[in-house]
């Protein structure tokens, strides 16, 4: 599956190219699983969420299809994983009180398995992260910035390894499948607009991982998007906002 190599790829990098979880979100999550004990983490990855909620005393099952990311995370103390897709849960029916996934919805082309999966082994309530530009509209700069990217770079001759597709489910389509009980908006920490050179910097480490590319065509590559591309940021500061939508696990269930 090309999102599981994906991210066995970018594991070794994921942690330093993701921010942690904010005191605010933590306390979204805290809110919405107030009365439970077990959590499952559908999609822990090398435990960015798991961790800290762990460390809230919140007993953590988690569940990835990423082994490279998996071993992370039981590196810093997860220690009850799962290798599975979390469209098909090796879990009984009401396995845990509460069931979280953050930032995977996104990679599967239909949510309503995933929501009713979810729905299906939580006893309680069901939360789940959406990123960022669910709802941002056409793509931006650096998503533009990738493709051509891709491009130039099979004009040298070298194919990069697919990445996985990405699905934008809105609050409105998974709205219409189950209404949420609660939607909250969470804006994440200001930061100043990084310079173009900067964020180039913090996309090649990024990107080049595990890929065919030598350095020298890296060079050619950017040499040739700086000229297409002149893509500075606007100045000032800017900040990115996040949404945790909780089901009562009852109304997600097939």
């Amino acid at each position: 599956m090309s999102g599981e190599v994906e991210f066995d790829r970018i594991a070794p990098i994921y942690d330093e190219t993701r921010q942690a979880p904010t005191d605010e979100e933590l306390r979204v999550l805290v809110t919405e699983f107030e009365g439970c004990r077990t959590l499952l983490d559908a999609g822990v990855g090398t435990g960015r969420f798991a961790l800290p909620l762990h460390s809230l005393h919140f007993e953590i099952i988690g569940v990835d299809l990423s082994l490279e990311m998996m071993r992370r995370a039981r590196v810093k103390g997860i220690d009850s994983l799962i290798r599975a897709d979390v469209r098909r849960l090796p879990l009984s029916d009401d396995a845990v009180d509460g069931a979280f996934m953050a930032h995977v919805l996104q990679l599967i082309p239909d949510p309503r398995t995933v929501l009713a999966e979810l729905g299906r082994i939580a006893r309680r309530v069901v939360v789940v992260q959406l990123p960022e530009w669910s709802d941002s509209g056409p793509p931006g700069p650096w998503r533009r910035f990738r493709r051509r990217y891709r491009e130039l770079a099979l004009e040298l001759g070298y194919r990069l390894p697919e990445r996985a597709q990405r699905f934008h489910h809105t609050l409105e389509e998974l709205s219409a499948i189950a209404p949420p009980s609660a939607v909250h908006e969470v804006e994440r920490p200001s930061t100043e607009a990084s310079s173009l050179e900067d964020r180039l910097a913090r996309w090649e480490k990024r990107s080049l991982l595990g890929t065919p590319i030598p350095p020298e065509v890296h060079a050619e590559i950017l040499r040739r998007l700086r000229a297409e591309l002149p893509i500075d940021p606007p100045p000032g500061r800017h900040a990115r906002k996040t949404r945790f939508l909780t089901w009562p696990s009852a109304t997600l269930r097939a």
